[in-house]
């Protein structure tokens, strides 16, 4: 599963010249900045670097968990990040699928107490509808509206002297003894005055990770190869190195009554913005991030307000133009070569610029080209002199080479992006979903003035958006910390996953998870002066971190483990994510949804008191003994017991290897568990075929598939088409436009089916006599309600569910006496009337037939 040690060195050896100019040198990182004018020190508990909204929910964490000195430290005035600084208004959070107006988690924590605040403020503002966007995101907030509350966020704990804030304070270097980092000094970007802070433990919450940088601790930039994780859809090679998730220099847009006609920027040109994304239609460029749309609510009597964040305003990183990279080549021989976050502030900021022109160049194409944009105006809210956001909306910064890194086939779906990833870490810090989402990160000349022309920001290879996603997913601890250095933690977008990971967990809800989670891990480190790199196998401070994340005096819990179904203001949320990160109670990978409301049969009681018992729980016979109503009363009184029981601790196989599955607990997914994943497949629902029977002969396999699907060995594709004599083989009715071929899946079998939502025939010309048929129905990304099948007039399946990644299997024999075997999908309009009851709770269903196998009977 790991990487070689030396690939990550030979990674990181093309950026460490960076560090030193971090740790020594204050003039070379802050170039044309005088000596401090004054000097300040300051003691603290902890550091937190970077008042984005990783931060602030970094430092609301600890001091809500008891933490006494902490220091905030931030580059700007504004609070906030993606919220506020960086524009991006219109809120994206965790995904199952399309934007649908739901999440596959409820909103919790820190981002629930933020969401909660803005959506009051927005009420007050908008006539009392809290949601005024009317557009692809559930809630939208004015950037200034969300900077608001993040300082209101804070102001509590500023009040009392818990924490410390400073604005306007650029990091100068990182202060580290004996491979443990033990604060930092800052340059104040007003006065010149010097900051030195001095803690026991500090966290980075920056933009670009500009604290592990300058502490010598491992990172890692660009794309993965392959063979470094074995990921599924990395590419061959890591190239190029300077390969990320573009920038974006966002806009709002605020409607005038009278023409805001914006003047030509120098070096405008159409030919920036209409070859790939000139299908982008006035409507789609003004609604597809609006923030307040004042025509579509009655109670609003406010103006239409945008945010314009689309890909052809997306700033790829990959090469620059001849005249950014003459004057990054200007300040350092190679810099324009550089990955951006190896840069120095100041030829970061010479790319910057070069983001913010290019944002203002489409703000008049859209006006050039769209008479909606006539009226709208740059918002000045921000104070700046182009009206831009102070910041850039950063979707990747550096990856921190952590004790654990997350990979591609950790989080996906176990069967199906609809169940649990596959890997559920027993360290879970707090959990996420979403899409493996990249932003067009190549650029492209659109012109044969090569670099010296216009561009457009355009994708490389399968590093693209809308190309499946990962299942409900739990992040550990482990890639919170750094493999080696100690006494720092990350937050923010710094974390140890892999490129592909971080493309799936940067939102908004994902961020402020973080802090808050690494919050939570530095109040329990500095409660018991241990060593975060030691909390994961601890079992009794995990579950001091678990505790802090969810019983909480004020605000919403944490979700911690992902169920769909119980919000963190319900009854029983503490006890019902409580027994689950403890594995006491039973699950399956597609159980997501907990269904507290359900009476509490003896069954399953009987399997929730089996599962505590197996995790190391003594379940009293009192407890045992009663007759709770539903599932939320049974967990509710079980926690009431389990809680005051020390958390058990597995007994260790070895030293090193704890479950003795010969995966060293430094590098083992689930210490505790053999192997790295955390769910078995069941051979009966997996969707592929089982063993032949001895002596019986395979006649005939076929796979249905979408035309150009990959053949399966051994198997012959059918698209739908009709039957034929020639092919012997086919439909009854031309079922072509019914085929479907999942991207989730590397196996076709699984990955691929024909439906209908009617009835249909399909026939093998067979000589008369006795055979078995396997076949298998289901679909690997939905729930499939109602499927029905039959072999020779002999039922298969009635009125079955299939739940989403698992599948149907069954093996049959039959008679054919015609020359023909028939199998049917789908119910005759009359045969439906015997199943309306419960075809009419969930409209029409699909059959998905996704392969059969005749074998002659020995």
């Amino acid at each position: 599963m790991a990487p070689s040690k030396k690939r990550l060195f030979q990674k990181n050896s093309r950026l460490k010249p960076f560090f030193p100019l971090l740790l020594f040198s204050a003039t070379s990182c802050l170039a044309g900045w005088p000596n401090p004018a004054r000097a300040e020190t300051i003691e603290a508990d902890l550091l937190v670097v970077g008042g984005t909204e990783s931060g602030c929910a970094a430092a609301v964490q600890a001091t809500r968990m008891g933490v006494k000195k902490i220091v905030l430290v931030n580059d700007i005035e504004w609070l906030g990040g993606q919220f506020s600084a960086e524009g991006l208004g219109a809120i994206d959070e965790n995904r199952a699928h399309g934007y649908d107006g739901s999440v596959p988690i409820p909103r919790s924590g820190i981002f629930r107490d933020v969401i909660d605040a803005i959506e009051e403020r927005n009420a007050k503002l908008y006539g009392g509808v809290p949601r005024p966007g009317n557009t692809r995101v559930i809630t939208t907030s004015r950037p200034k509206v969300s900077e608001a509350v993040f300082r209101e966020l804070l102001a509590p704990f500023e009040k009392t002297g818990q924490l410390k804030r400073f604005s306007n304070y650029r990091l100068q270097r990182v202060l580290t003894e004996k491979n443990c980092v033990f604060g930092a000094t800052f340059l104040s970007t007003d006065s010149g005055d010097e900051l030195i802070v001095r803690a026991r433990l500090t966290i980075d919450a920056s933009d670009w990770g500009d604290v592990i940088q300058g502490s010598g601790a491992e990172w890692d930039s660009g794309p993965d190869a392959k063979s470094e994780y074995d990921e599924p859809s990395a590419p061959a090679a890591a190239k190029p190195a300077t390969d990320m998730n573009p920038i974006t220099w966002c806009m709002i847009l605020e409607e005038r009554k009278e023409k805001i006609l914006f003047p030509k920027p120098a070096g405008y040109d159409a030919r920036y913005f209409n070859k790939l994304w000139g299908w982008i239609s006035e409507e789609f460029a003004y609604t597809s991030r609006r923030l307040v749309d004042g025509r579509g609510f009655k109670a609003i009597n406010h103006p239409d307000l945008l945010l314009i964040n689309t890909p052809p305003v997306d700033y790829p990183l990959d090469v620059y133009p001849a005249d950014v990279a003459t004057d990054l080549e200007a300040t350092e021989t190679g810099a324009s070569k550089k990955n951006l976050v190896a840069m120095t502030p100041r030829q970061r900021e010479i790319v910057f610029q070069d983001a913010r022109r290019h944002t203002l160049k489409y703000y008049y194409h859209l006006q050039q080209r769209f008479p909606k944009f006539h009226f709208m105006a740059l918002s000045d809210e921000f104070g700046t002199a182009d009206k831009l956001p102070p910041k850039p909306y950063v979707r990747e910064s550096l990856r921190l080479v952590a004790q654990h890194i997350v990979r591609e086939q950790e989080v996906l779906g176990f069967m199906s992006r609809s169940g649990y990833a596959t890997t559920m870490f027993p360290d879970a810090v707090f959990s996420w979903q979403f899409e493996m989402d990249f932003h067009p990160t190549k650029r492209s000349w659109t012109t044969d003035q090569g670099d010296e022309g216009p561009w457009e920001a355009v994708f490389r290879g399968n590093r693209r958006f809308h190309r499946g996603g990962t299942g409900r997913s739990v992040f550990p601890l482990r890639a919170l910390v750094p493999k080696e250095m100690h006494g720092l933690l990350a937050a923010q977008k710094n974390l140890g996953y892999t490129s592909i990971v971080g493309s799936s967990c940067r939102l908004h809800d994902q961020s402020i998870h973080a802090g808050q989670a690494s919050g939570a891990v530095a109040a329990v480190s500095l409660r018991h002066r241990v060593n975060p790199a030691e909390l994961y196998l601890q079992r009794e401070h995990l579950a001091e971190i678990w505790t802090g994340l969810l019983e909480v005096k004020s605000g919403a819990p944490l979700a911690i483990w992902p169920f769909s179904d119980v919000d963190p203001f319900d009854p029983g949320f503490v006890a019902i994510q409580q027994l689950a990160l403890r594995k006491a109670l039973p699950l399956e990978a597609n159980e997501t949804a907990f269904r507290p409301d359900k009476p509490a049969s003896k069954a399953w009681l009987d399997k929730v008191y089996g599962a505590s018992e197996k995790a190391g729980y003594a379940v009293p016979s009192p407890i045992k003994k009663q007759a709770p109503v539903t599932r939320r009363d049974a967990v509710m009184k079980l926690w009431a017991v389990l809680a005051s029981q020390p958390i058990p601790s597995p007994k260790r196989k070895s030293k090193t290897d704890a479950d003795g599955d010969g995966i060293p607990d430094a590098t083992d997914p689930l210490p505790y568990i053999v192997g790295w994943k955390s769910w078995k497949r069941d051979p009966a629902r997996d969707g592929l075929p089982g063993p032949v029977p001895p002596s019986a002969k395979i006649v005939r396999a076929i796979n249905f598939t979408a035309s150009g699907g990959i053949e399966a060995d051994g198997f012959t594709n059918d698209s739908g088409g009709l039957f034929g004599e020639k092919k012997g083989f086919g439909w009854r009715h031309d079922l072509s436009g019914n085929t479907r071929l999942r991207n989730s899946g590397k196996n076709s079998l699984r990955n691929s089916f024909v439906f209908t939502r009617g009835h249909n025939l399909w026939e093998y010309v067979l000589p008369n006599g006795k055979y078995l048929v396997d076949l298998s129905i289901g679909d690997l990304e939905h729930k499939q309600l109602g499927q029905n099948l039959t072999v020779e007039s002999q039922v298969v399946f009635r009125n079955l569910t299939t739940p989403s990644g698992h599948f149907a299997e069954k093996r049959v024999e039959v008679e054919v006496q015609d020359g023909t075997l028939t199998i049917e999908i789908g119910l005759h309009a009359s045969a439906k009337i015997k199943a309306s009851l419960d075809q009419d709770k969930h409209g029409n269903s699909n059959t998905c037939l996704n392969w059969i196998r005749i074998l002659a009977k020995p």
